[in-house]
């Protein structure tokens, strides 16, 4: 299995430039082409968040349009910039629930060696995240349909542990962290991994085993800045595309896809 990662879209209002400086509409359309073209095809694309910048239909009617120009399916989980009522309308088949619960849900495909499980890590109207108990134990009730030869791989916004990105650290998962660490080390021999985005950077860890990525951003990165007193500041790096690759008997494979073209490749 073939899984596409994208994440903090950061869409905006049609016109507009993210803080004056990014077209996140243009560096989508972008991404979207590079993975259309992808061979072999991806069989899903996860969406970590952050689609939008400001939650409005217009934003994620833009989302949903490009998406439709993929041959194979996508998934999206909220991220703090987004709005899990209008991400309901945008996407009505996926999370069911009040407009205004947790949009959180599992992608069981018979056809898949993985079951895939969208996590809403959001607090509504806030910029960091939250485990609470209901999702806990929502977690942990969905869990029991995974198994060590069929594990279970969840996608969430937030990363469920410290990064040393002091401001992204100060937004991050402030409640229920701890429980949901443990939940995942109870349950490490039937998870596959952990994707998340949020920091805006490629960024590696693991709990029990389990491993955990952190992707870039489909469109600007947040500065990678380790001191304690650093402010938020973003940089125009590359945006980029993970690749995880799964095989049965193995463990979750993941590759760093520039969705920029570049000169290459050569013979050696």
């Amino acid at each position: 299995m073939l899984i596409a990662q994208i994440t903090d879209l950061h869409i905006v209002r049609d016109g507009e430039l993210l803080s004056g400086r990014v077209d996140t509409r243009a560096a989508l359309a972008a991404c979207i082409k590079k993975l259309a073209t992808l061979s072999p095809k991806p069989d899903v694309l996860l969406i970590s968040g952050d689609l939008t910048e400001t939650a409005t239909e217009g934003e994620y009617a833009f989302l949903t349009n490009q998406l439709d120009k993929l041959d194979f399916p996508a998934y999206v989980v909220p991220g703090n910039h987004d709005d899990r009522a209008t991400m309901r309308r945008a996407f009505p088949n996926l999370a069911t629930g009040e407009e205004e619960a947790p949009f959180s849900y599992t992608i069981d495909n018979p056809d898949w060696p993985l079951l895939c499980i969208g996590l809403d890590s959001t607090v509504q109207r806030r910029s960091d995240g939250a485990i609470c108990a209901d999702r806990l134990a929502w977690l942990q009730d969905t869990l029991q349909h995974a198994t060590p030869e069929r594990p279970a791989l969840i996608f969430m916004h937030h990363p469920p542990f410290k990064t040393g990105i002091a401001p992204m650290d100060a937004c991050g998962i402030l409640d229920g962290l701890a429980e949901f660490q443990q939940l995942i080390k109870d349950h490490s021999d039937r998870i596959a991994g952990i994707l998340c985005g949020h920091v805006h950077r490629v960024i590696h860890s693991s709990i029990a085993g389990v491993s955990i990525l952190l992707a870039p951003s489909s469109a600007h990165q947040i500065t990678l800045d380790l001191q304690n007193d650093a402010p938020l500041t973003f940089t125009l790096e590359p945006p980029k595309i993970a690749l995880h690759q799964w095989e049965e008997g193995s463990s979750l494979v993941s590759h760093i896809l520039y969705v920029d073209d570049f000169l290459g490749p050569y013979s050696f």
